[in-house]
């Protein structure tokens, strides 16, 4: 335990980090504020993934789903760029 420490995840990247981001911060008893990027509110970036983890007045979601509650979408599965490794 770390006291009188107030945490708060660095967290732009993918709707994944961001789903495992809130996991982390739902069992920190010192958690204060969860960053949420502007790129968070693109469409390139909400099409990444299976849910859309946006907040609603004010206040996030933890996943319910098995895992981070969250996967890659088949959109992004689609749209990336795949190796075949021989």
């Amino acid at each position: 335990y770390v006291y009188d420490i107030s945490v708060q995840a660095h967290v732009c990247a993918s709707p994944l980090s961001t789903a495992a981001a809130l996991h982390l911060e739902a069992v920190i008893p010192n958690f204060v504020i969860h960053e949420h990027h502007v790129f968070n509110l693109h469409d390139y970036n909400r099409e990444l993934c299976t849910v859309d983890l946006q907040p609603t007045n004010g206040k996030f979601k933890v996943p319910e789903g098995p895992g981070l509650g969250a996967e890659i979408s088949p959109w992004a599965i689609e749209h990336s760029i795949k190796y075949t490794v021989e």
